[in-house]
């Protein structure tokens, strides 16, 4: 079969153009996917450095609870001789640190005092073991939050000895503060450790030894809620191979062969993806290494493995973090896939315009073919006019142009839209990690203000306290509380967004989003002032308002650095119009000027904007009931004005 020159060249450029885009696409996907799963292990690491520092945090109020109740029964503070000063000693400091289970002391006598959280009959249980000679007395108390007494109880059966007890051994052994091993606790069932430190007479002779309890699922919980692409997971190990701690807590511990339960090992665990990634554990490689990183498959899916040693607690555990691949370059595989049948539907169209292009330029060569012919045989004089020729070959020559640069085009176009979906991803990824921020944040200024307030009450039984160090420690707990309500702002901006309408403080809700701001306002010199009328309660998406708030005031950061203002000041106004609450964002910045088009998409006066602000923030504003203007009467400032629904009386 013979085909035409014009068939066979459109086929060829075609199949050239197909081959070209084919080689793009892929060189791009090795190098996306290179950068992607480099970015991954950075992922990864952060998170397993973030449980780390977040396990670190949690355990080290119990052990600095020990030291410090050590060193208070040491100096004589409190008397270990007196067991009811000492239970109402331990009873205030458990009662100060939340996530205490239990503290308690034993002496070398055999004495025990022991203040524990209860579920009943009363939220505090104590424990008095008192030794006379051969006469010994087991005492259980109950007591409220006020320490008055709910139920009080003697049990003669009772034979327990602190001095046989794993964490009285290790400390008074150690002379110094010890961790135990890991274990389930007796009574709530639940994982937990013990941290112990001894009480020595001013010869160094052991007088006595302070315990603390502290449940550890609270970890797990955190790791369930550890972010580490779709389907990745954490999980603590002790040296032993035991799972400390897991997203799924009905993963932890098992019933051993006498009924009592412990912690279950790798080889015990539901999850094969979880044993296959951790078949060759090595804490002792790890801990060598500081971190070891490693790649396994399962059921043909990729995985990666990090393991961290945590360190800085005297405690042999390693995070283990992995994840699948897939997570982080599943979109990079399809968009190869999907560029891929692009690519093939364009050239197979190329193709088809190819045949009609090469027709259309081949016909007027092949008419100069003819009437080359005829004017050699003689039957066309060299005189007579020419033929539409040149026109046509203008013409192709034209179209042929134009098809090349709409193909060039195409091809900025999505090299563009690849960026995006780059930028977009990385957005998607700093918002996880900023409500993982927010989150750890939480935790040291809880733990922060509930030593404040433990060393407020300490100071005030001062019968002559120290004024100052009042001053001090109030002025520290102020401090605290505000970074914690900067913590909850920046965590209710970044939650998920339900998309309900609600009723809320909106003078409560402007607040928030400025010190959401201060950073970045303060960085820049700009001041931010508000002018508040009583408001009713909003209605709406808080979320969706606070994030149109934010835009408004970046924007207005952002014309007023560019432009070199002075003075850099924003000013927030609120009121009431009617059933609309009316807000006014006013800037001193150089306005907008009148050639630009405000609220359309990917417009945008940013060198490195994307334009679609002002756009999705109308969308929000329209969406919630309301409206979004700018007020162009002034002619020294700019305003952007919006209005939400309120409650009317």
């Amino acid at each position: 079969m013979r085909y035409s020159l014009g068939f066979i060249l459109a086929i060829s450029l075609a199949g050239l153009q197909f081959l070209a885009i084919i080689i793009v696409v892929s060189t791009s996907f090795v190098s996306s996917e290179r950068a992607m799963l480099d970015h991954a292990r950075g992922l990864m690491r952060d998170a397993g450095l973030n449980a780390v520092d977040h396990t670190k945090r949690f355990l080290e109020p119990a052990r600095e609870s020990a030291d410090l109740a050590s060193r208070i029964l040491q100096s004589e503070v409190v008397s270990t001789a007196d067991p009811a000063e000492m239970e109402r000693y331990l009873f205030r400091h458990l009662q100060s640190k939340a996530q205490l289970s239990g503290i308690y002391y034993g002496d070398e006598a055999g004495n025990f005092v022991y203040v524990m959280r209860s579920n009943g009959p009363g939220p505090y249980r104590t424990k008095f073991v008192a030794i006379d000679g051969e006469e010994r007395t087991t005492e259980l108390i109950w007591r409220t939050e006020d320490f008055s007494v709910v139920e009080r109880v003697f049990d003669p059966e009772d034979i327990f000895d602190p001095r046989g007890r794993q964490w009285y051994i290790n400390a008074s052994t150690a002379k110094a503060g010890v961790w135990t091993s890991p274990y389930i606790f007796f009574s709530s069932q639940q994982p937990g450790i013990t941290v112990a430190a001894p009480v020595l007479q001013s010869n160094g002779a052991l007088e006595g030894v302070v315990g603390v309890d502290i449940e550890i699922a609270e970890i797990s919980e955190f790791l369930s809620g550890l972010a580490i692409g779709t389907e990745g997971a954490a999980i603590i190990l002790s040296d032993s191979a035991e799972v400390i701690a897991h997203p799924d807590q009905t993963q932890i511990s098992v019933e051993d062969a006498d009924g009592t339960l412990g912690f279950a090992q790798i080889d015990d665990l539901g999850d094969p993806i979880a044993r296959t990634a951790l078949a060759d554990f090595n804490p002792a490689a790890v801990s060598a290494q500081g971190s070891m990183q490693s790649e396994f498959a399962y059921q043909g899916d990729r995985f990666m493995t990090l393991l961290l040693p945590i360190s800085g607690i005297d405690l042999p555990w390693t995070i283990a973090v992995f994840a699948p691949e897939n997570d982080f370059i599943q979109g990079i595989k399809d968009n190869r896939r999907r560029n891929t049948w692009i690519a093939a539907i364009i050239s197979l169209v190329t193709a088809a315009v190819g045949v009609l292009l090469a027709e259309l330029i081949l016909r007027p060569v092949r008419a100069f073919a003819v009437r080359t012919a005829l004017v050699s045989q003689g039957e066309v004089s060299t005189n007579a006019p020419l033929p539409r020729t040149y026109q046509e070959l203008r013409k192709a020559n034209q179209t042929l142009i134009h098809e090349i640069a709409q193909r060039r085009d195409a091809d900025r176009k999505v090299e563009e839209l690849s960026r995006d979906m780059s930028h977009f991803s990385r957005v998607n990824v700093m918002g996880q990690m900023a409500t993982g921020l927010a989150h750890e944040l939480s935790q040291p200024l809880t733990a922060i203000t509930q030593n404040v307030d433990a060393a407020i009450t300490v100071a005030k039984l001062d019968p002559n306290p120290n004024a100052e160090l009042l001053s001090i420690l109030t002025e520290l707990d102020e401090q605290a509380h505000q970074g914690g309500d900067i913590i909850r702002a920046l965590r209710g901006f970044v939650r998920k967004d339900e998309g309900k309408a609600e009723h809320f403080d909106l003078s409560e809700l402007i607040a928030q989003t400025s010190r959401l701001m201060h950073n970045e306002t303060d960085t820049h010199g700009v001041t931010i002032n508000t002018q508040l009328a009583p408001l009713p309660p909003a209605i709406g998406n808080r979320v969706q308002i606070a994030q149109v708030l934010i835009n408004l005031m970046r924007n207005a950061v952002d014309a007023m650095v560019g432009a070199a203002s002075t003075p850099k000041q924003i000013v927030i106004t609120a009121r009431q119009n009617g059933d609309k609450i009316e807000v006014w964002v006013d800037d001193t910045g150089p306005g907008v000027a009148k050639d630009v088009t405000l609220f359309k998409q990917f417009q945008t006066s940013k060198p490195d904007g994307l334009g679609l602000g002002l756009s999705i923030s109308r969308s929000i504003i329209e969406a919630n009931a309301g409206h979004l203007w700018y007020d162009r009467t002034g002619a020294d400032r700019s305003r952007f004005c919006f209005t939400v629904p309120c409650e009317t009386t």
